[in-house]
């Protein structure tokens, strides 16, 4: 949903302004996207998200998504996981 210009309330993605909706029903840690989760909400492997989150370097793949280490998990913020998908989504558009 747009930020209205009127308006000084942030523009805040929601699960449920999505086009198709997220396949998500329950997260696994609450609040926090898991590295399969997106995985598996856009069609790619795992590795390939987490390239995105540490950079790969002999491919010069920048990292583009800030994650938390949690023992062998990676844990991805809502707010920056939401965004995640919506630029994956809009790119794979184009």
């Amino acid at each position: 949903m747009p930020k209205s210009l009127t308006t000084s309330e942030p523009n805040v993605l929601r699960p449920e302004d999505f086009d198709p909706p997220l396949k998500r029903k329950e997260p696994i840690v609450p609040y926090y996207w898991t590295l399969d989760e997106i995985a598996t909400e856009l069609g790619v492997t795992s590795r390939r998200v987490g390239y995105d989150i540490t950079g790969y370097p002999p491919r010069k793949i920048q990292p583009s998504l800030k994650a938390y280490k949690a023992g062998s998990l990676f844990l991805v913020p809502d707010a920056d996981a939401l965004a995640y998908i919506q630029r994956f989504r809009e790119r794979k558009k184009s």
